[in-house]
């Protein structure tokens, strides 16, 4: 037997074998560290085996095997030192972090020590269970989150915030942030599911209803046979979609904002993820004012649920765009207010990547404020000097809208596409401003590229994200697939228009 062969053997029954101890299923910051000091069971005997005598192509094979273990190798880094140090960027590069965990001193230790392998955290701020007293509660004091989940909340911000200013400056963590209650899916929400960015297949959503199982029936929550025939109730929306520390632990908004910026500092984060499984809703000067404590961010993407466009969000964010390199955010900040914030000595030195939505690009929007909206946005890509690619987009039920403006593969053209729902005129001005912007980015011409869509083929925003066919990432792959998935088990939303649950749950 080859000795790849022989490897590879190993591999499947240690995979086999793995399978079977459910405890090491996830990797998880505790259960991952190894003693430096059991050096006997680390090295491996000095065979024809060993890992050392291999030679380089057949060790990169054997490496080529790790994927298929998944989070189950962790254990092979016991193997032998050689395999320790291979292992172990690989079981820490992308961790789950809870708040609980966050506290224990033992986690924070391995935290500590480990810190140059992670890449990705996952931060879960896990709220405490509620029952069917409160889902669709009528007592208006006792809505939403109460004072124990938001001191929880605000807790749980300090305690990862002072641990992460303590790394060093690298400015390349992605820092993905997820709020959320257990109990969101076991009402009227079942289709909910909770998981990491980097999750590459389905997520499961309620525990015992994944695919393949017994259907849904819950008639109370509208549930029949699968399907949910009955849109959520007001007081059910207002429950999963409360504003976070909207009711404390801070009297008013100031001294909330004081302590957002009291908090230290965090330059190891250069990614920040706000995904929309976080129903949630963050309050826009709270974000604002979180946002300031990572100075080496590069990326935004938030995906919060439909909101009356903030003009304040969009000029702060306008504003702290201006270090970015990439930026992408949807329905709460509106194209209209982030250029008209625009200060004549602004540059964008950085961005290559902008991605707004824009109230205006609708079916029965005024051709001026469209025109007016564009030619606002070309004279900021003027001051844009590395711009690739700028996306202007809207979506939802029966509307899907995109003006993109996009470097063309030889650097030489410039493509603008126009495509939707219903048909874009650009007029004469809005033409020439960007003619003027495609000759100071690249000195080439313009092509103008139109297309139709269909817009019955449009149930939801994230059907007009993929018939749009945005070249920016508007929504992280996994959130694409949840909000796809949620849209199949709403019978209610396929046949009539209810506009508050719609607004929200869209």
């Amino acid at each position: 037997m080859s000795i790849v062969g022989f490897i590879s053997g190993r591999a499947n029954r240690i995979s086999r074998r793995l399978q079977e101890n459910r405890t090491h299923s996830r990797i998880e910051v505790e259960s991952d560290d190894i003693d430096a000091a059991d050096d006997a069971k680390l090295e491996m005997s000095r065979d024809r085996t060993s890992w050392d005598c291999l030679p380089p192509e057949i060790r990169n094979e054997i490496l080529g095997l790790l994927p298929v273990l998944g989070g189950r190798c962790s254990l092979l880094a016991t193997v032998s030192r050689a395999w320790q140090s291979i292992i172990e960027p690989r079981n820490f590069a992308e961790i789950s972090l809870t708040v609980p965990r966050l506290a224990d001193l033992n986690s924070q230790a391995i935290l500590f020590r480990k810190r140059s392998h992670i890449r990705y955290i996952w931060f879960r701020v896990e709220l405490k269970h509620y029952d069917c007293s409160q889902c669709a509660n009528t007592d208006r004091d006792r809505w939403g989150l109460d004072n124990i989940d938001n001191q929880f909340i605000a807790d749980a911000f300090e305690s990862l915030f002072t641990t992460l200013s303590a790394w060093e400056p690298r400015g390349d963590l992605v820092l993905d942030i997820s709020v959320y209650s257990p109990s969101d899916n076991q009402h009227w929400f079942k289709y909910l599911s909770f998981c990491s960015d980097t999750d590459l297949g389905e997520c499961p959503s309620r525990r015992g209803h994944e695919q393949g199982t017994t259907p849904i029936n819950d008639p109370a929550h509208g549930w029949v046979a699968g399907q949910q025939f009955l849109a959520p109730e007001y007081l059910a929306i207002e429950q999963t979609f409360d504003e976070i520390m909207g009711e404390g632990p801070f009297d008013d908004e100031e001294p909330e904002m004081q302590w957002w910026r009291g908090l230290p500092l965090v330059p190891v984060v250069g990614v920040v993820l706000l995904r929309q499984q976080t129903r949630r809703r963050w309050k826009p000067v709270a974000l604002a004012n979180m946002l300031t404590r990572f100075p080496n961010m590069k990326e935004l993407c938030y995906e919060p649920w439909r909101e009356v466009p903030n003009p304040a969000v969009s000029r702060k964010l306008a504003h702290a765009s201006l270090h970015f390199t990439t930026l992408s955010t949807s329905f709460m900040a509106d194209a209209s207010y982030f250029f008209a914030a625009r200060q004549d000595s602004w540059t964008w030195d950085k961005l290559t990547f902008l991605t707004l939505t824009s109230r205006v690009l609708t079916d029965d929007a005024d051709t001026l404020d469209i025109n007016n909206m564009l030619r606002d946005a070309a004279a900021a890509a003027l001051k844009m000097p590395r711009l690739d690619t700028m996306e202007l987009w809207n979506g939802r039920r029966g509307v899907a809208m995109l003006f993109r403006y996009q470097r063309a593969l030889d650097g030489q053209s410039v493509i603008i596409t126009v495509r939707g729902t219903s048909e874009l005129a650009l007029g004469i001005a809005t033409t020439q401003a960007w003619d003027v912007a495609a000759h100071r980015h690249c000195h080439g011409g313009v092509v103008v590229q139109t297309s139709s869509i269909d817009p019955d083929a449009i149930q939801c925003h994230g059907d007009a994200i993929r018939q749009l066919g945005l070249s920016t990432e508007v929504a992280r792959p996994v959130s694409l697939r949840q909000i796809l998935s949620e849209h199949r088990f709403r019978a209610w939303d396929h046949h009539h228009h209810h506009h508050h649950a719609e607004d929200l749950v869209q």
